[in-house]
């Protein structure tokens, strides 16, 4: 599955891609790039991530939403 970098860059905070992204694959689903957020209960096989907002608006600036 190939993936594209919708956000963050490898600038300032942001070294080595450990910054919090959003990426948008080849079959056309989104994946989310960031820490754990341990406060909500999902099932084993899922996580949950917590972005800040300013990344998601940049993912949404980036689809052309």
């Amino acid at each position: 599955m190939a993936h594209r970098r919708l956000t963050g860059g490898d600038t300032g905070d942001c070294k080595d891609g450990d910054c919090p992204n959003v990426y948008v694959t080849d079959r056309g689903t989104r994946v989310f790039q960031g820490d754990r957020y341990a406060d909500l209960t999902v099932p084993t096989r899922e996580n949950a991530v917590e972005l800040p907002e300013d990344v998601v608006k940049e993912a949404v600036r980036a689809l052309g939403w």
